[in-house]
């Protein structure tokens, strides 16, 4: 019965950490929001009981791709809460949040989304049109740095050239994993993709 409780408790705590579509920013939040954004996701993370983030990913309103250049970026803001209740801007990074034109097919981010657990904060961008694929970003809180990467995990799908009655559609193309030089921190706002997740 203990271990039971210890699950649900797990998988509240999870759960709650991701924002539902029906939540909204607190307001100290909104307001230090720049002009010209929509909110397309966001989380709130409590890495520790003296530090509470928000983190929100961005999109320009009424975003469009050109006929001849690449559709706006979609910055990804943490905001902290400071001692008086207000909250502050400590990261910003434009390349985590992929554009809607990065997807190969489909925008990369239409069913994507932030979570946060404990230290962890993790951005997925994935598509399942056409090609299949996940990109899944973490970033770990360090008390002395802030929120620096921890890991990127791209997972693939390819056709099944099994036809059988009772083959998967999809088969598993295999994982990277990429993660940080040993003992090097990247800081959030300094983390840059190093692959396309389509290629």
């Amino acid at each position: 019965m203990m271990r039971l409780a210890v699950l649900l408790g797990l998988i509240t705590a999870a759960a709650s950490a991701t924002a539902s579509p029906a939540e909204k920013l607190p307001a100290a939040v909104s307001r230090e929001l720049p002009a010209g954004y929509t909110v397309l996701a966001f989380a709130s993370a409590r890495p520790d009981p003296r530090h509470l983030f928000y983190v929100v990913a961005l999109a320009a309103h009424g975003e469009t791709i050109p006929d001849n250049g690449r559709a706006p970026d979609r910055p990804l803001l943490i905001f902290q809460q400071r001692s008086g209740g207000g909250y502050a801007v400590v990261g910003r990074n434009d390349g985590v949040v992929l554009r809607a034109d990065q997807g190969g097919q489909c925008d990369p981010f239409e069913d994507g989304s932030i979570t946060a657990n404990g230290a962890y904060v993790t951005v997925e961008n994935g598509v399942a049109c056409g090609s299949h694929w996940t990109d899944y970003i973490t970033f770990r809180f360090d008390p002395r740095a802030g929120y620096v990467f921890s890991t990127e995990r791209l997972q693939s799908w390819s056709s099944n050239p099994d036809t059988g009655p009772n083959a998967a559609a999809l088969v598993p193309d295999g994982e990277r994993v990429i993660r940080p030089v040993k003992g090097r921190r990247v800081p959030f706002s300094a983390w840059r993709r190093k692959a396309d997740p389509w290629r």
